[in-house]
């Protein structure tokens, strides 16, 4: 069960989050995280982490997050990898893994043998042997979620993961994710495209510095809900 309690964020004078108070049972669910540019969703996401140093409480199975890190997954946006670094999708993956096993020990036989599923399931293996900087944003999106899933973790948050991808990657992602709810994952998604947001998340937060509504995707993206959150803020749907 993943609970926010009271959770404020300022960043300089701007009070960013206000009174973030959210309880969401772990029961294998995708959630989107909906609201106009300027929001707060990414900040919501990097605060829940403890990347932004808010007030109030996030707790993970009556923990606090910040003492489970290792036991999270957290992709962030695409443009936050350095490009430049001359590694291949498949020694990036073992970087994932060596993230939770610690650096400088052997890789585990089990590992590699997982490392070549998720290559598979995300039709990465043709690509294997090509540098991060040679692959298109859908490629990498999809090397990003591959080696987060290096380790095995009951609650993943994704950053605007389909943003600017082709259409053959957000297939190939939204089954791999709906496969992990299956599992009983809890995945939170920052999402921006209203018109698909119906057919990928089971529920939605709708947050605008504070959260203004939380509940299935139907009622969630309803006409006046939308009209209060999103087109009150000059959103182009």
């Amino acid at each position: 069960m993943l609970q926010v309690k009271n959770m404020n964020l300022f960043i300089g004078q701007q009070h960013i989050l206000h009174d973030i108070n959210l309880t969401i049972q772990s029961s294998g669910e995708l959630i989107g995280i909906m609201g106009p540019n300027g929001a707060g969703k990414s900040s919501f996401i990097k605060s829940i982490l403890g990347e932004f140093k808010a007030t109030g409480f996030a707790f993970w199975n009556d923990k606090p997050i910040k003492q489970q890190l290792t036991q999270l997954t957290y992709i962030p946006q695409r443009n936050q990898l350095d490009l430049d670094f001359p590694i291949t999708v498949k020694d990036s993956l073992i970087t994932g893994y060596y993230q939770t096993s610690g650096w400088f020990r052997p890789m585990a036989n089990e590992a590699y043998i997982k490392r070549d599923q998720l290559l598979s399931d995300l039709q990465l293996t043709d690509l294997k042997d090509k540098t991060l900087n040679q692959l298109s944003g859908g490629q990498l999106q999809r090397v990003l979620l591959a080696k987060a899933l290096m380790k095995d973790s009951d609650l993943l948050c994704l950053d605007e993961p389909f943003v600017g991808i082709d259409f053959k990657s957000e297939e190939i992602m939204i089954q791999i994710l709906r496969r992990l709810r299956s599992e009983g994952k809890l995945i939170l998604i920052v999402h921006h495209d209203i018109h698909k947001a119906k057919a990928y998340f089971d529920r939605i937060l709708l947050l605008n510095r504070s959260v203004k509504f939380f509940g299935s995707a139907t009622e969630a993206l309803s006409d006046e809900n939308i009209k209060e959150v999103f087109l009150k803020e000059g959103v182009t749907l």
